[in-house]
């Protein structure tokens, strides 16, 4: 990745943290608000990660999907994201709910503002700090992301995050591009990835392998290389097989109560 794409990236990241920032900040390790004993869902990425990683307060974990117009997510996609919860998080049960056709936002380009906005229209299901269920939130749009046009996809809440489906479709065009379904599931893994706390941002690093200003991993070949939440990777290093997390990253989730 060249400098000044990487330069660009860290730029985004520290970004998207300091817009979120007001929207919720959460110290309870079980997600839990002390003064309202409520769930907070609008905490900032990563914050709920030993939540998602455990099964002493939610036993089950169950994701809502939201997308745009033509731009339905592939099962394909879907499969390789819950075998991959399925081998990273303790739960007795994870559920990925039947994607759900929403209004189109528009098309063209979209803020995290926007994105928020959306959700807050179109999400169902939010934690019940009563239940057993930690309940997750998709939404696929039908543009690209405003601040950065060759990002994939964004965590932008603790329980939250969203994908830029005509992106996605840009890097699935053209001779010799990777299949839609190989770019999805990777691109779902990877944010994902951070709402476990990945990397150093929830879930403790237990070796130096963050990068210098932004959430994701040094090691090469790792699921949690910046480059992968863009463009840039699927067009030169992709080999058309989904990234595994590198062993630091492992070991990192296993540390905070993971697989």
């Amino acid at each position: 990745m060249g400098i000044i794409k990487r330069y660009h990236l860290v730029v985004l990241c520290i970004a998207l943290i300091l817009s979120l920032a007001a929207y919720g900040c959460l110290d309870s390790p079980s997600g839990i608000d002390e003064n309202t004993n409520q769930f907070v869902s609008t905490a900032t990425p990563g914050t709920s990660a030993e939540v998602f990683l455990n099964d002493s307060s939610f036993a089950r974990l169950e994701l809502e999907i939201d997308y745009m117009p033509e731009h339905e997510p592939s099962q394909q996609a879907l499969d390789s994201l819950k075998s991959f919860l399925q081998a990273r998080v303790y739960k007795s049960e994870v559920v990925i709910n039947t994607p759900t056709e929403v209004e189109s936002g528009g098309g063209g380009t979209y803020s995290a503002d926007e994105i928020r906005s959306f959700e807050e229209e179109y999400r169902d299901n939010y934690t019940d700090s009563r239940g057993n269920t930690l309940h997750a939130y998709f939404l696929i749009t039908d543009g690209k992301f405003q601040e950065q046009d060759n990002v994939l996809g964004i965590a932008y809440f603790n329980t939250s995050m969203a994908f830029f489906g005509e992106t996605v479709e840009e890097a699935a065009s053209g001779i010799g591009a990777p299949p839609k379904e190989k770019i999805e599931g990777t691109v779902f893994q990877h944010e994902f990835g951070h709402i476990l706390g990945l990397v150093g941002n929830g879930s403790p690093t237990q070796s130096d392998h963050k990068t210098a200003g932004s959430a994701h991993c040094t090691a090469d070949g790792c699921l949690m290389e910046p480059s992968v939440e863009t463009t840039d990777f699927f067009a030169n290093l992709f080999d058309g097989s989904i990234p595994d997390l590198d062993a630091q990253c492992i070991a990192d989730l296993q540390a905070n109560g993971g697989k």
